[in-house]
């Protein structure tokens, strides 16, 4: 439940949150490009970026949980774990388009890629918010076969493949 997540976090219920992929000054995930979109947006006064940062998995998780939106501008990427966290979590996506984020989204609603452009991030995040409730992300990641047990199922096949 949000409200308790928020609670547990003491985290103001009224506000918006927005879920930073990493610590601020981490270059390559591109905290100016989140901050100048934030910037843009018209109701930004009641809006706060949450920095990702040393947190553990059950805060991760509460985290996810509480916020309205996960966003991730990273200049690059391979398989982003902060993405599926928030895809298990149903949390709202704005990503840029980076290593596999737009096969793990695509056509999820609730879910939006962006440009490097700030006006066009600060769009999203609109759209994001005017989606207003969780998304399918826990469900794409059976369909797609990322959850833990299969994964688990695949690595132990390719070192059966190997070994033999």
């Amino acid at each position: 439940d949000k409200n308790k997540c928020r609670e547990i976090l003491n985290l103001d219920l009224q506000k918006k949150y927005i879920l930073f992929s990493s610590f601020f000054s981490n270059a390559v995930k591109n905290y100016p490009l989140a901050s100048k979109a934030i910037s843009l947006l018209g109701y930004k006064e009641n809006v706060e970026l949450l920095e990702l940062k040393d947190c553990n998995r059950e805060q991760v998780c509460l985290l996810m949980n509480a916020v309205d939106i996960s966003l991730m501008t990273s200049t690059s990427e391979g398989s982003s774990q902060f993405v599926k966290e928030a895809m298990a979590c149903n949390c709202p996506i704005v990503s840029t388009d980076v290593g596999d984020v737009r096969q793990n989204i695509k056509n999820l609603e609730g879910c939006y890629i962006t440009s490097f452009d700030s006006q066009d991030v600060a769009k999203k995040l609109d759209l994001a918010f005017k989606f207003g409730k969780r998304t399918k992300g826990r469900e794409r990641i059976y369909e797609l076969g990322l959850d833990i047990k299969t994964v688990t199922q695949n690595i132990i096949s390719i070192y059966e493949k190997v070994i033999s």
